[in-house]
């Protein structure tokens, strides 16, 4: 009789050990953010930004890590590999991270990630170093048909590719690339006129547009960007280019609904906290604050027009 009480005992112990966790809520310990990008691009600037904000409706720790590497092929691959239970989360950024599955060299489908929110947007910008001569969209097209031009990308199917090989189309030129591992390689290289001409995230080129470093020629929003209202926008400048990033986050698929419930909820909070607005704006962030399902939507759409665009311009061999 002893043997079977202290039996039931030990049953019972286990019993709420397991009842316990099983009821243990999300967020128990760290959650951990991938950036696939290099720190100081724009990616990993704006992710940082709305941390402390994701933080405190979370009720956990977030903390950044940067797992840069063949344009975010490196980052994207890790966040879809990873276990889906929330406590690996990433930057989701179109087209970079889809860019691949389109080229074919990515293992991951279009289906391997939860979008959970879209933070910002923004344009692209053909930029030129202050050394350079070119000074219009014009004298850089009549330079490209005069002699072959090499030009500065974010990445391979990077946003500023892509906007470059619509520009192509649009301008009848033909363009040779340069690819950095992202924004802040490629930033940098400017600045030291490494490379004289790119296509650059105007996120990450405005203030030193601004400072006069580097003169951005167009961008490619359908309006002007507030960022640089005396820049025209290559349809003013006579080229049929519209083009525009998104960045947001997301996680593996699979999450339990629970775990996605808290975690679009924190999302939305911190998007719309007033200290982060007021943050963002400081910034100078481009605010797109899409929920899920419009940012679902927009990937829907925007991974339909990569997938033609290749057809007909593809960016790798």
């Amino acid at each position: 009789m002893h043997a079977r009480k202290v039996l039931f005992g030990l049953m019972s112990a286990v019993g709420v050990l397991v009842a316990g966790g099983a009821v243990a809520e999300y967020p128990e310990r760290p959650v951990t953010l991938i950036v696939g990008y290099p720190a100081g691009g724009g990616t990993d600037i704006q992710s940082r930004a709305l941390v402390p904000y994701l933080e405190k409706y979370l009720g956990t720790s977030v903390v950044v890590e940067n797992r840069e590497g063949a344009g975010g092929l490196i980052g994207a691959t890790y966040i879809a590999n990873s276990k889906p239970d929330g406590y690996t989360i990433g930057a989701l950024n179109f087209p970079s991270m889809y860019s691949p599955i389109v080229q074919g060299n990515a293992s991951y489908k279009e289906d391997a990630f939860t979008p959970l929110a879209n933070q910002i947007g923004g344009d692209l910008a053909l930029t030129v170093n202050k050394a350079s001569p070119i000074k219009t969209v014009q004298e850089f097209v009549d330079a490209a048909k005069a002699n072959p031009v090499v030009v500065g990308v974010t990445g391979v199917g990077h946003p500023s590719q892509i906007t470059a090989l619509l520009f192509e189309e649009a301008a009848g030129i033909k363009l040779n690339f340069v690819p950095f591992n992202g924004g802040g390689p490629a930033r940098l290289a400017m600045l030291g006129n490494h490379v004289t001409l790119g296509f650059m995230n105007l996120n990450e080129v405005f203030a030193d547009h601004r400072s006069g470093e580097l003169r951005v020629l167009a961008t490619s929003g359908a309006t002007r960007s507030p960022l640089s209202p005396d820049v025209p926008t290559f349809k003013e400048a006579g080229y049929n280019v519209q083009f525009n990033l998104l960045a947001g986050f997301g996680a593996p698929k699979g999450l339990p609904a629970d775990v996605e419930a808290k975690l679009l909820d924190a999302f939305q909070k911190a998007l719309n906290d007033p200290d982060y607005t007021a943050e963002a704006k400081k910034r100078e962030l481009i605010m797109l604050p899409l929920t899920q399902g419009e940012f679902a939507e927009a990937l829907k759409q925007g991974n339909a027009n990569l997938a033609e665009l290749w057809k007909s311009k593809p960016w790798t061999k």
